[in-house]
């Protein structure tokens, strides 16, 4: 008896493991205009997906046509990790007959990770709006690869889109977050009416790691640091656009962190700064 009852614990176990946020998930259908705007007030609150490590929260829709995807982040140091060091996005298929493998890469401005003090705070916090603009001064546009229409790059905040193309937007919503908010047209994964809503489609993300500053810096740097970010509105770029997809460096020194274990004292978990930070979601599309 009691090894029967040893066997079932263990079967349940393994059975609720099974259904663990990885290892699969269901598209929401869009229910109403998705508008892709970087604000994601159209979307279900709250988002129904998370990943601690990188701080993002994350929903995944389509309709017939479309897949969209929507990543919010809370928390300003892993805000101006992503952008400071970069991150991509992949999307995956290994069914039969239905394979692909497209990725979307959002360039790195190392000037965003000025501003950090010795023990691992923002000298001073920022607009989140300010840091997005700055941001979007220095890169042209995304880069892609592996989409149907072997196009390398995209513009973000396209502000006359193309309705048959990849459209990607960036920006803060009412409480402060960065918003980015991704539509993918569904021939582009795929030949045009290829899918059958049953694919088990793999969501790749992953962090970049910020460049690791050498030793010398002292809180001296850091807050001349803190008043080149503290400027970024105000008309002070650090050297102008980059352009390509590539991060400018300026006349600033690139990046801003002190040396050290990436905690902070604030109460969150800032650590990992420096770590390349990544997580996968398998869903399937809702077929309407």
């Amino acid at each position: 008896m009691k090894k029967i009852s040893f066997i079932f614990v263990a079967l349940t176990a393994i059975t609720l493991n099974g259904f663990s946020q990885n290892d699969g998930a269901k598209a929401r259908w869009k229910s109403k205009e998705i508008i892709i705007d970087g604000n994601n007030h159209e979307w279900a609150k709250p988002l129904d997906l998370k990943d601690d490590a990188s701080g993002l929260l994350y929903a995944i829709c389509n309709d017939n046509q479309y897949l969209y995807l929507t990543f919010s982040c809370s928390d300003e140091m892993k805000m101006r990790k992503m952008m400071s060091a970069g991150w991509s996005v992949e999307l995956s298929s290994k069914e039969k007959g239905r394979k692909f493998d497209a990725e979307i890469k959002f360039p790195e401005v190392k000037k965003m990770a000025l501003g950090i003090t010795p023990g691992g705070r923002p000298v001073k916090k920022i607009d989140p709006n300010v840091i997005i603009k700055f941001y979007l001064s220095e890169v042209s546009g995304a880069n892609i690869s592996g989409f149907q229409s072997k196009k390398e790059q995209i513009k973000i905040n396209d502000t006359n889109p193309n309705a048959n193309q990849i459209n990607i937007a960036l920006g803060a919503d009412s409480i402060q977050n960065l918003v980015y908010e991704i539509a993918i047209p569904l021939k582009e994964l795929l030949a045009e009416n290829s899918f059958q809503f049953n694919e088990l489609i793999t969501l790749s993300m992953a962090v970049n790691a910020l460049e690791r500053p050498s030793l010398g810096g002292g809180p001296s740097d850091a807050g001349r640091s803190g008043g080149e970010m503290s400027e970024m509105g105000g008309g002070r770029s650090g050297g102008g656009r980059s352009g390509g997809g590539r991060g400018g460096s300026g006349g600033s020194r690139p990046g801003g962190f002190i040396p050290g274990d990436g905690s902070n004292s604030s109460g969150n978990n800032s650590g990992g700064l420096f770590e390349r930070v990544s997580f996968k979601q398998k869903f399937m599309l809702t077929k309407n």
